[in-house]
Order: C-alpha cells, then structure tokens, then sequence
C-alpha cells in the first residue's frame, strides 16, 4: 500500500476528469463512501455542509442498530469518515462549527458503544480522537462567557466509558496554567472529602485522583502527581512506584525519579518488579549520561530478568570478549526461566536452534495449547532450513484451527498443510516426532469431515 502523502503526490498529477470519472464510478457501491462523497461536493458551501454533519450526527446519536464484532468495522467507518470531514473541510473556514459539531459528535458515544461489541477497542479509540479534536477546535473558536474551565469541568465528569480520558492530560491546548491550577485545587478538595467518607464505601477517590493526574499531566507537574499519589495511597506499592516514575521520567525530572527507585522491590508470584526498577533505573542513568551506572544496572538487569531486548542494549556496550561471556550466561538464564516460550523465544533470535528444537519436542503438548500469534511470533524467528521446528509450529497452528472449527481461518489451515507437505520431501528423519504419514493419518481421521477445509487443502 502506497504511504498517504505518496498516494496524494501521485493523485494530484491526473487530470481532474479522470479523478471526476474515478470517483463517480464508486458512487452507489457503498452508503458510508457515499456520504462522504456527497459531503465532499459541499466542501465550497460551509452553511449546508454544516447542516448535513449536523443531521448525520444526530442519526447517529438516534441509532439503534446493534452492531455484532463482525459488523463494528461499519460504525467505526461512518464515525471517523464524520470525524475527518469536520476536521478538513469545516475547522480550517470555520472553528466555532467545528466546535459545535466535534461536541455533538462526542455526545454520540454513549449510544454508539452500547450498541456494538467494540472488544477491539476501535470505536473508542475513534472518540478518543475526538476529544482531541474538541480541544483544537475549542482553542480557536470564541470563550464561551463563563470561559472554558466549567465547559471542560461538565464534560470530563460524564465518563462512563473512559472515552474521555484524554482531555485532562491535554487541557494545556485549551486551558491556561491559572486555570488548571483552580481545577486542580478543586479537585483535591473533592479528593480529600471523598477520603474522608471512605467508611461509607464511596468510589469516588479513583475518579479525583484519575482528574488530578490529568491535570498533572497537562501541566507537566511531577509535584501534583506524586502528591495526588500519596493522597491515595501514603504508602505506594512498587506499582503506584512505577507510575511516579515513568510520569517523572516522562516530563524529564530524572533526579526526582532516581528519588524513588532506591531500595529493592522484590518479586511476587508472576511478576517481577525488580526487574521494572532496574530498567527505569536504566533508563535515567542513561539519561543523566552516567554510563558506568547505566552498564551495571543493565548487567544487574539480565541476571533478574534475561530479556533480549535487553541482552542487545548491553552487548552494545562491551567488548567481544565481555559480549560472549554475557551470551553464554544469558542462555543459561533463558534456560531456566518457568514458561517455555519465554525460553524458546529469546532462544531463537540467538540463532541457538538446537537448544531451542530440543525443549520444542520436549514441550510440544504445551506448544500445542498456544495461542497462535505466540506461534506465528516464533515461526518468524525459525529459518526455512531448521524443518523440526517449523513441523512442530505448522502442526500446532493447523491443529489449533481445524480443532476449533473456525471455518474463516481454514485457509490459514490449508496453507499450513500444504508446507509440510513440502517439508516431508525435505526431512530425513522426525527424530522423536511421528512422520508425516502418520500426522496426515491423524488429521483425516479427526477432520475428514470439513469438507470446505479438504477443498481449500487440495483444490480441483
């Protein structure tokens, strides 16, 4: 696909009845392009393009079609295809009407999310967008009499489904720092009370706390955070640690941030906050240029956690010697590491594929119940030559399919059929695995039946 300022570049050399004629040609072929085509020819008259978003947007609001998974793509596009057209064609002639409609657009949140399965998360995202979009357009157009504070106060209090969150953090676009020092105060004062009623179970003290670390946010201010922070919890866990952390990281207070990293964390059952301080702790030594310190926590950093990533930052900064002698230790701790994918993982980025085949065969039941995006992660890793792992992950992804009956995806399964096929004509021995013959036998006798996969692995 052709980068978005290429396509523009290139469009723009035709002449304009071809493009005319293209486009015409699409008209009919979909209500959403439609639309957004009619909205186009508007583009020149503001006044009834306004009239036209502003229609649209309230059937939007009034819709009462439930959109299943599969189907959420469709409101997403008519959403953002809105979006976009207020933001090119009315923000640039008219910020007061994109103002309006971005804020019209933003009340249809709540309708359109209770009306889709949006598990992916893309119509939120979309209104998310948005907000941003209303604080632009709200920073040009006219101030509203009483100002913007209890514009924006009204707002961010009708949350319920977070798709709000982002205008806190980036109340600077609209609010100046006087302003966002009174709605701090204000809401520290709603903090402290709600604080004070704890024993009557209220669950207000996230939401003024989440209010004030946006406005910590927006004004850049690691003092409001922590102490917001510390209002909640005066004795922070090593999770509550890590977002004051990253928040001074993020606004550049590396000094305040070295503050809190002293001490070590520990570990819990399954993570490992040991490891998260010492690479924050990285991450401000390499900041502050203090190589030395930045080295040694980053040594420290692979005996608690042996992360590639990781391994390839310090192996960077040693000499060839020093880098052998850090790979051969960092083996030995991938090797004991609990979860065998996390051993296999880094195993195969480091080329050591006969360690790697080795656990595969050993664990392949386990390797069995991966999801396949853990599968398909390893198999990018596995080059052509190396047959048993590749048999090992086509033979879990195929299995993983057909045992499911996830008919869209037989094709995923015919294709991974096919190259063991072809690997069989490359393989000598399977070693402790059973031959091809035998695993084609399995799968028949399992799945002869899905006469649509059959069609797709051997079509006539």
């Amino acid at each position: 696909m052709k980068e978005y300022n290429n396509l523009i570049t290139d469009l723009a050399l035709l002449e304009s009845h071809v493009l005319a004629n293209f486009i015409a040609s699409l008209y009919g072929e979909d209500e959403i392009l439609d639309k957004r085509i009619e909205r186009l020819l508007l583009k020149k008259d503001i006044p009834a393009l306004f009239e036209t978003l502003k229609k649209e947007i309230k059937s939007l609001r009034r819709g009462r079609h439930y959109y299943s998974y599969y189907e959420t793509s469709e409101l997403a596009n008519k959403i953002y295809g809105l979006q976009k057209d207020i933001e090119s064609s009315v923000m640039p002639v008219s910020p007061d009407q994109a103002f309006q409609l971005f804020n019209d657009l933003l009340a249809t949140a709540e309708n359109s999310l209770n009306r889709c399965d949006d598990s992916d998360g893309y119509i939120g995202d979309i209104y998310r967008d948005i907000c941003l979009l209303w604080l632009k357009a709200a920073s040009q157009s006219a101030v509203p009499a009483k100002g913007w504070m209890p514009v924006v106060r009204k707002l961010v209090e009708d949350n319920e489904y977070g798709i709000l969150d982002p205008i806190l953090p980036n109340a600077s676009m609209l609010l100046t720092e006087d302003e966002l020092r009174q709605l701090a105060d204000y809401y520290e004062d709603k903090l402290r009370t709600s604080l004070k009623k704890r024993d009557e179970e209220t669950f207000d003290d996230g939401i003024w706390s989440a209010h004030l670390h946006g406005i910590a946010e927006s004004l850049k201010d690691p003092a409001l955070f922590i102490q917001t922070t510390l209002l909640l919890s005066p004795s922070p866990d090593y999770r509550q640690k890590e977002s004051i952390i990253r928040f001074c990281i993020h606004c550049g207070a590396y000094d305040e941030a070295m503050k809190w990293l002293q001490g070590k964390w520990g570990n819990d059952d399954w993570a490992r906050p040991e490891a998260t301080r010492l690479a924050l702790l990285a991450d401000c030594y390499q900041a502050l240029e203090q190589h030395d310190n930045y080295l040694k926590t980053l040594i420290e950093l692979l005996d608690v956690k042996p992360d590639y990533a990781n391994l390839l930052r310090t192996l960077a900064l040693v000499s060839d010697n020093e880098a052998q002698q850090l790979r051969d230790k960092f083996i030995m701790s991938v090797l004991k590491e609990p979860e065998l994918y996390e051993q296999l993982n880094p195993l195969l980025k480091l080329h050591e594929y006969g360690k790697a085949e080795e656990l595969a065969i050993k664990g392949i039941h386990e390797v069995a119940e991966w999801h396949y995006t853990q599968l398909l992660s390893l198999l990018d890793d596995v080059p052509a030559n190396e047959h048993i792992l590749r048999v090992i992950l086509f033979r879990s992804l195929t299995d993983d399919i057909l045992a499911g009956g996830r008919t869209q995806a037989y094709h995923h399964a015919a294709s991974y059929l096919q190259q063991l096929d072809q690997l069989d004509n490359e393989i000598k021995t399977y070693s402790a695995l059973p031959d091809h013959a035998v695993y084609m036998g399995k799968v028949k006798e399992k799945h002869g039946r899905k006469y649509s996969f059959w069609a797709k692995y051997n079509p006539q």
